[in-house]
């Protein structure tokens, strides 16, 4: 089944990348609308940003009501992010649809507009010409908008036939400055068009003017083919003559430039216009009407309207369907004839059989709700009609907040119920063949739009949810309008329906746990974004059938792939992955707040486990539920296996659930993520901000270390502020004499580091305070002289640096190869998987062979085929780490050279000058290992100093270039929007 493959592929992928893709897929290749909601309830309830945007981007807006307008109508409404509103507006643009008009007006009233909304809208009003968006282009546009900003704007002029004295003036600034460029400024091209359009006789001879100023020739040909076409007009003084021969010049053009429009008074236009209405011959009526109504001119169009022949008139008589369909896709918004003729109810059929987009646009509360004998609600229990039924639920929506008397909107509601009742039993009549798709566009007006809870609970009892996904995503979004007992309701039979479902075994194991879990989380994403308390039947409810699925799931014969999807615990126990108790815990943790501490270490259990195991996306509520739990064991188990992740964003929304904890910890944890580079500041500044002070004298020395390092202005500015605040609540102890003896300065020290680091700025604070150990060390031993003394701490502190080091700069991305799978296929290959012995030995043979390594001391091959063995046959779930820098440096070797004859070469993208350079790091980090280990278990004294110093050095080159590559690898990774989950 592709569509269950694809959204698989989505919740399972650590790589952004895959899960972009597998989001396209299933928004543009859904099989049923229940299919499009299963997808909305796991993509946007839960993912990034950025997911969120690729989802809307990647959805196809249909006529009628569906899941996808559920989705932009709800991001609309609720969305706060940039990218995502952006979005939105875009796939509207490309939909061409205005049924959305009235929420992008809400939208702008309420919300400042930055460039990339703006430009959104731009497009939108260009797409669709809706002129409703004027007053935001007219007050958004100045001369101090970005290029393509301008370019936009000057095309939404065009489209909208606006003449505006500001927009001209800012295009001949645009002109007159770009003398000696080329085209390359898009706005240059779109100003010349606009003043083309626009100018007015005056204006014109100044046009003209700018043609002998300018040298570049592609500038001179486009202004001399605008010109050329205005001359025609000219020849005719710009009179009625020129008028006619403008419009009749863009008859048959999809795309009309009404270039010289500006010039021609506008009662020589409208002579023009009655002439040509008088005269049109029938076969040029569609052309001449498309051409009026797109000048966007309202007297043209106003006596256009008004003619008996071509006009409203004509079309309201006979019926003219062609007619009418020119009209509807060139809507004249402001023009009164057309208004009232698509607002009267006997021409229904004429205006809204084509489109819904007219009724949203021009039918509001105190039209369809009308109770006349002579109105659409009377029309509608005539044959109640879907379509009035949706606009009128669309209408309420769009009521503006605080404009009418709750006791009318309750009225509107009451008769909206009323009429769906009437539509219910006409589909009973019919045998329920439509009932199927009537809820879905019933509940896709609905939900996006602030109705009341009385609403949607009357609403609920009339026309229970039909299918599982749309129970689950309407609880999600339109919790804070349904009583808690209707909540409950609503899951309890849902919960029976899953139960059901899985008896009867209609579904894949794997492709009914997706279905499964995917309702459990949008269970726990209602309750905990509109913060409704879920009452203790409803969560007994949801224990009994998760342990209930759980126990049919465990009875189920295991197939190999549940084989391969067992895991190691802790203790390395082997343990089968339990992921429908596992969300059944994390809704428990999250939601229920009598739980004892036997439950908790129950729950406990499994919700660590799933930190290994579960799919990507569900790793963000775990987090969530350890940090609840905030326990030694919870904590250890996010700071391993969270806060070391390869996704970044995964990362910093890890950061962010721990601020809630107190855990010791967890609070350092925190503080050490503020040296790391692949932190955005502005999530450094919120852990500042705010960490929990459950040990202030802890923080505060932590803080003043790390204001000793490299930071951001404004990071700077937060340390200073933290520290001096802190201090301020800290009582200082007096000082003795002893106390203000002279000491090493750490500023002394990091010097010293500086001086053979040059990057040293950019050291986690660990690696930093191991060097700084170190270094103390080897200063005061220099006074020992003689002594007896073991000096191999220093080397030994000199090799955690570099440890440290490499784990931070290759552990995200050797972490991300040994997950993904496709270094284990091609050791596979090699015989590490089934132990083939001749084919292993070859591979390290060739291996132990290579320039330079040949070289190293007592390089190791057991060493190297017990770590591929492990890589090879490691498994998601199962405990693997990379021990000390020596393991590194052989995964390195054997993935991240640029030549491999056994394929094996740029798995990983670190990139040397070459493979000799990639040897002699290799060999370096060998030789360093190993002369600790011998320094360790022999021990050094200061008769060996000269060894201590050659290892010192070989550790401060081993560091320098790994910061190198750490840089390097940073730019090559893009930074991602923030979790929504952070607002929750």
């Amino acid at each position: 089944m592709p569509i269950f493959q694809d959204l698989k592929q989505f919740v399972r992928s650590e790589n952004a990348h895959t899960r972009y893709a597998a989001i396209e897929k299933l928004a543009k290749n859904f099989q049923s609308w229940q299919s499009n909601l299963l997808i909305w309830q796991i993509m946007a309830l839960i993912p990034t940003n950025e997911e969120k945007s690729k989802l809307v981007q990647s959805i196809k807006l249909t006529e009628n009501p569906s899941s996808a307008w559920s989705i932009v109508s709800y991001f609309l409404l609720k969305e706060t992010d940039d990218n995502v509103i952006s979005s939105c507006i875009a796939t509207i643009s490309h939909s061409k649809r205005t049924v959305f008009s009235k929420k992008i007006s809400a939208l702008f009233e309420k919300k400042s507009i930055s460039h990339k909304i703006l430009y959104s809208l731009y497009n939108y009003i260009e797409e669709t010409g809706d002129e409703f968006q004027a007053k935001y282009l007219i007050n958004t546009f100045h001369n101090d908008l970005p290029e393509f900003l301008l370019a936009k704007g000057f095309n939404a002029f065009l489209k909208l036939g606006l003449i505006n004295a500001s927009a001209k003036n800012i295009a001949f600034q645009i002109i007159e400055k770009q003398y000696s460029f080329d085209l390359e400024k898009p706005s240059l091209i779109s100003a010349i068009f606009y003043l083309g359009f626009s100018c007015d006789k005056e204006e014109y001879k100044k046009f003209i003017q700018l043609k002998n100023n300018i040298k570049n020739p592609e500038i001179l040909r486009l202004l001399e083919l605008i010109m050329s076409r205005i001359s025609e007009l000219e020849k005719h003084n710009f009179n009625y003559k020129a008028a006619e021969t403008f419009i009749e010049s863009s008859l048959n053009e999809d795309n009309p430039s009404f270039l010289g429009y500006g010039a021609i008074p506008q009662s020589q236009l409208e002579i023009a216009i009655h002439n040509l209405v008088k005269n049109c011959p029938s076969k040029n009526k569609i052309e001449l009407t498309a051409s009026i109504l797109k000048l966007k001119n309202k007297k043209c169009i106003d006596i256009l309207a008004n003619n008996k022949a071509i006009g409203i008139p004509e079309i309201e008589l006979n019926g003219n369907r062609n007619l009418a369909k020119i009209w509807i896709k060139n809507i004249p918004y402001f023009d009164n004839t057309f208004k009232k003729s698509i607002q009267n109810p006997n021409y229904y059929k004429i205006w809204h059989c084509d489109s819904n987009d007219l009724m949203a646009l021009f039918l509001d509360h105190t039209i369809l709700f009308e109770p006349s004998k002579n109105s659409w609600q009377k029309l509608f229990e005539i044959n109640f009609d879907h379509q009035i039924l949706f606009s009128q639920i669309i209408a309420l929506g769009n009521i503006p907040e605080n404009t009418l008397e709750p006791k009318i909107i309750i009225q509107y509601e009451n008769l909206i119920l009323e009429n769906l009742k009437n539509c219910i039993q006409t589909l009973k009549k019919e045998g329920y063949s439509n009932k199927e798709e009537f809820v879905e566009k019933v509940y896709a007006a609905t939900i996006g739009y602030p109705v009341s809870a009385n609403f949607m609970g009357e609403l609920y009892k009339e026309m229970p949810f039909s299918g599982t996904s749309w129970a689950f995503t309407a609880i999600a979004l339109s919790a804070p309008r349904l009583d808690i007992h209707t909540i409950s309701l609503a899951i309890q039979s849902e919960l029976e329906t899953i139960r059901q479902t899985l008896i009867k075994g209609n579904m894949e194991k794997e492709e009914y746990i997706l279905e499964v879990t995917s309702r459990f989380q949008s269970i726990l994403v209602g309750a905990d974004r509109f913060k409704i308390p879920i009452m203790q039947p409803t969560l007994s409810t949801l224990k009994d059938i998760s342990l209930l699925i759980q126990n049919i799931l465990d009875k189920t014969s295991q197939s190999d792939d549940d084989i391969e999807n067992e895991s190691s615990d802790w203790s390395g126990n082997v343990v089968a992955d339990r992921p429908v108790l596992r969300w059944g815990a994390i809704l428990q943790v999250c939601l229920n707040t009598h739980l004892n501490l036997e439950e908790k270490d129950y729950y406990e259990k499994f919700i660590r486990e799933g930190l290994r195991v579960a799919p990507h996306v569900e790793k963000r509520w775990i987090v969530r539920a350890l940090v609840k739990l905030d326990t030694d064991d919870s904590i250890k188990a996010i700071l391993y296996q969270a806060l070391q992740h390869i996704d970044t964003d995964f990362v910093e929304h890890t950061i962010i659930e721990l601020l809630r904890s107190k855990h010791p910890r967890a609070q350092q944890a925190l503080i050490r993520s503020i040296s790391k580079n692949n932190i955005s500041n502005a999530l450094k500044i919120k852990i500042i901000n705010e960490i929990s002070l459950e040990n202030p004298e802890e923080i505060l020395q932590e803080l003043k270390t790390l204001q000793l390092m490299r930071h951001s202005e404004e990071v700077d500015l937060a340390l200073q502020e933290a520290i001096h605040k802190i201090s301020a609540s800290i009582k200082t102890p007096e000082k003795n004499d002893k106390d203000s003896e002279s000491k090493i300065s750490s500023l002394d020290i990091d010097f010293i580091i500086k001086s053979f680091i040059p990057y040293s700025d950019f050291l986690s604070i660990d690696s930093k305070s191991a060097l700084r150990t170190a270094e103390m060390i080897l200063i005061q031993s220099k006074e020992w002289g003689n002594e007896a003394v073991d000096l191999s701490p220093i080397v030994n502190m000199h090799c955690k640096a570099v440890e440290l080091t490499m784990r931070d700069t290759f552990e995200a991305q050797t972490d991300a190869i040994i997950r993904q799978g496709d270094l284990s296929k091609k050791l596979d290959i090699l015989g590490y998987g089934k132990s083939l012995v001749e084919k292993m030995t070859m591979f390290e043979e060739y291996i132990a062979n290579l320039p330079i390594i040949r070289t190293i001391p007592y390089f190791s091959k057991f060493k190297l085929r017990k770590m591929l063995r492990a890589i090879c046959l490691y498994r998601p779930g199962k405990r693997f780490t990379l021990d000390g820098p020596k393991a590194f440096a052989l995964l390195l070797l054997i993935t991240a050279r640029s030549e491999c004859q056994f394929h094996l070469n740029k798995i990983l993208p670190i990139h040397f000058n070459n493979d000799f350079e990639l040897f002699d790091f290799i060999k370096l980090v060998h030789s360093l290992q190993d002369s600790r280990n011998r320094a360790v278990h022999e021990g050094l004294t200061w008769e060996a100093r000269d060894e201590i110093e050659t290892m010192r050095m070989q550790a401060y080159k081993i560091i320098s270039t790994c910061l190198t590559i750490g840089r390097s690898l940073e730019s090559q990774v893009s930074k991602k929007g923030d979790s929504p989950m952070e607002s929750l």
